[in-house]
């Protein structure tokens, strides 16, 4: 197609969402249009294929004049898959028993034991908060601790092993509340909307309010639909036909959730016990209190007649009934008021009472002070999305995007290039508490027939395994996107997701198994004078570890890593010139157990305003926007750190000590067992050879293992 016709086509489909027309002559974008399951092509070396994907994969090649890779060995496939689907390295001896094991199945055996894997659901779980823009902390100036966010991170990992049905996951996160009212574990899955960047702060607490919905709105559109949409919130889309009524209709799916942090993590009877005992101990704390009230009476008229100042709406009313009509929370209002009045210094009471009711005066103080402290426990609370009642507050379309400024008022509605048809509307039904709103979101995007929904969701599972996703522009479908290399693999992979029942590990496996995957990443000169990016699938790509994988395999072969899944996050040291920006700690705070500081990567602490530096230094992304696909650079800080780093150096040390424990004080068998911690195979000749003359001239295996692990065949998979 020429540039003007794509533009005057591109003019045209917004002309027709603008105007409500149809244009039935221009054809939509490709990814508007709903996925159909092609027929699988034709290709001459059908026995290379092992299953869909190879044929989709092989057609390209013949069609290009180009060939595969030969098949990778058995210990690169392991390392490979282990990295892949757990993030973490193979067990020499996992290794040694599938490079020794010739059955047929050996390969998908290999596969299950990586997929049945609780590691599993922590590599991919990282993968899902990328998008999600996960962290810690609120952002901004004072980035304060939000101290339950973890547990939209445990969920995520949960719901992973537990091989969740991807409309399942897709739907509980969107609307997890509506769903399931009473679980609250559905309740936890909506902290996907609870992880923006947040200005606790900002003077105008509706502006705040806007900015959350604004975030969750773009972060849906990314994430789910690989749309741009957040573009459209201030003005119509300038390269897709989504108008700015767009982006405010499908906010109003938010408008009526409450942010709730306090949401409590318990059982229904759990609950109710709880708040039977909160009752009763409200009650003893009131009658204390009650008790100080009348006892302060008669000399409180004296010293500070009237009203005490500052009091609000519900501390005057309160203050307006008798003492026999006030709840235990109307007294506790009424206490507080009286208690912040500055008039009666703390002081006065003494002589104001007298000593007979001074003593008593103390006396109750001391009663209300350890029956304070003698409060319940509170239940574990979690963040999350929450309705109280089946209306909504109006949205507006706001003009130019800014607070303040409303426009015409709007219902919601999904984006108009996605209807099935121009006259399409949510299906909503309120249940008992809430609109139903979000839940007819998460129905929508999970219909079979969503024109974008499974293909963003194969691609980023297409992405992750082979380096680049079939799109190369993960969140961003739209027409100034890339094209898919692979247009009908695409919409194959979407078809299966649907008719495998949402079942991603059943697509890990067809991805896995299949002989693309099982190439080699040897390069040959044709091929790469004709597709310098590969795109075309014709070797395997060498991936570089991220941090979190890298960290993890630090440890890992050092015989160090606590293998421990979920719970709060944790906090390894710092080197020691950043310490110097925490506040005793409270920046960062580290662990005091040293076998917390060794956890996964997933579960380090997340601090928007303070990357921990070993990641920042490997490409940890930011976490204020959602993250399709991590940058990957080479600079000179990896280097050093890897070589300088307390982390690297501990490592060495750990390993070196587990290689003399493992293999004895025999050098050759040393060097052996290092390698095969280090890179999963036995050093060949030359690397034997120069290994062990290093050694015998008198240099410590800690150096070697050192070198070893600043090896690109330790930062790479193949």
């Amino acid at each position: 197609m020429k540039k003007s016709d794509f533009i005057l086509g591109l003019s045209l489909c917004v002309l027709c969402v603008l105007c409500g027309e149809s244009f039935s002559s221009e054809p939509k974008h490709w990814a508007f249009v709903p996925p159909q399951r092609p027929a699988l092509p034709p290709v001459t070396e059908k026995d290379w294929a092992r299953n869909a994907i190879d044929r989709f994969i092989l057609a390209a090649l013949e069609e290009n004049g180009l060939r595969y890779a030969p098949e990778a060995d058995r210990a690169t496939l392991a390392r490979r898959l282990s990295f892949d689907l757990t993030g973490m390295p193979p067990q020499p001896d996992a290794v040694q028993a599938f490079v020794a094991d010739q059955a047929p199945e050996a390969y998908e055996r290999f596969v299950d034991r990586l997929l049945a894997s609780p590691h599993y659901g922590e590599r991919w779980g990282q993968h899902w908060l990328d998008l999600a823009r996960y962290a810690d902390t609120d952002g901004f100036e004072f980035d304060q601790v939000r101290p339950d966010a973890w547990r939209y991170r445990d969920w995520v990992v949960s719901a992973l092993n537990r091989d969740m049905p991807y409309d399942e996951f897709l739907r509980l996160q969107m609307a997890g509340d509506e769903l399931a009212p009473n679980d609250p574990s559905a309740f936890i899955a909506t902290g996907f909307h609870r992880c923006y960047p947040d200005m606790v702060d900002l003077n105008d607490q509706g502006l705040r309010r806007q900015n959350a919905l604004n975030d969750i709105t773009e972060t849906t559109g990314l994430a789910f639909l690989g749309l741009t949409i957040g573009c459209s919130r201030c003005h119509d889309h300038k390269f897709d036909p989504l108008p700015q009524t767009d982006f405010f209709e499908l906010q109003a799916f938010f408008a009526p959730a409450r942010f709730r942090d306090d949401y409590p993590i318990a059982s229904a009877a759990e609950r109710a016990e709880y708040e039977s005992r909160l009752k009763r101990w409200e009650a003893e704390v009131a009658e204390v209190q009650a008790a100080l009230i009348r006892l302060e009476a008669p000399a409180r008229a004296t010293l500070a007649p009237g009203d005490p100042p500052g009091l609000n709406d519900e501390m005057a009313a309160a203050l307006r009934k008798s003492e026999a009509e006030r709840t235990p929370a109307e007294v506790r209002l009424v206490f507080e008021a009286l208690a912040k009045d500055k008039r009666v210094k703390p002081q006065a009471w003494e002589s104001a009472l007298g000593p007979a009711a001074a003593q008593e005066h103390r006396e109750l103080l001391d009663r209300l002070a350890r029956r304070k402290a003698a409060a319940p426990r509170a239940l574990p609370q979690a963040r999350g999305l929450q309705e109280s009642g089946t209306q909504a507050p109006p949205t507006f379309l706001l003009r130019r995007g800014e607070y303040g400024a409303k426009g015409p008022e709007v219902v919601p509605a999904f984006p108009a290039i996605l209807r099935a048809s121009q006259t399409e509307s949510p299906a909503i039904r309120p249940t008992a508490a809430s609109t139903g709103r979000r839940k007819a979101l998460g129905d929508w995007l999970t219909r079979s027939d969503h024109p974008l929904t499974a293909r963003v969701a194969v691609n980023r599972l297409w992405q992750h395994h082979f380096g680049r996703g079939i799109v190369a522009t993960p969140s961003d479908f739209g027409t100034m996107g890339e094209e898919p290399s692979h247009p009908e693999l695409l919409d194959w992979l979407a078809t299966e997701l649907v008719a495998q029942g949402w079942n991603l590990k059943a697509m890990h496996r067809l991805m896995v198994m299949s002989a693309t995957y099982r190439q080699s990443s040897r390069s040959y000169p044709a091929a790469l004078a004709a597709d310098p990016e590969n795109s075309l699938h014709w070797r395997h790509a060498r991936l570089r570890l991220d941090g979190e994988a890298l960290r993890d395999a630090l440890l890992a072969v050092s015989g160090g890593l606590n293998p421990t899944l979920g719970g709060p996050p944790v906090f390894p040291e710092l080197p020691a010139e950043l310490t110097k920006l925490s506040n005793k700690g409270a920046v960062w705070p580290v662990s005091p157990r040293p076998e917390d500081r060794a956890r996964r990567s997933l579960y380090v602490f997340v601090r928007r305003n303070l990357r921990y530096p070993f990641f920042e230094a490997f490409d940890r992304p930011d976490t204020n926007t959602s993250c399709p696909r991590r940058a990957v650079t080479t600079i000179a800080p990896q280097a050093l750190t890897l070589l300088n780093s307390a982390l690297a150096n501990d490592a060495s040390r750990g390993l070196a000590e587990r290689v003399e424990r493992e293999a004895g004080p025999v050098r050759e068998a040393q060097v052996e067992r290092a390698y095969w911690l280090a890179f999963g195979r036995s050093p060949d000749g030359p690397e034997r050879r120069l290994a062990g003359e290093y050694l015998n001239r008198g240099d410590s295996l800690r150096h070697l293992c050192l070198a070893l692990l600043n090896a690109n065949e330790f930062l790479y998979v193949e």
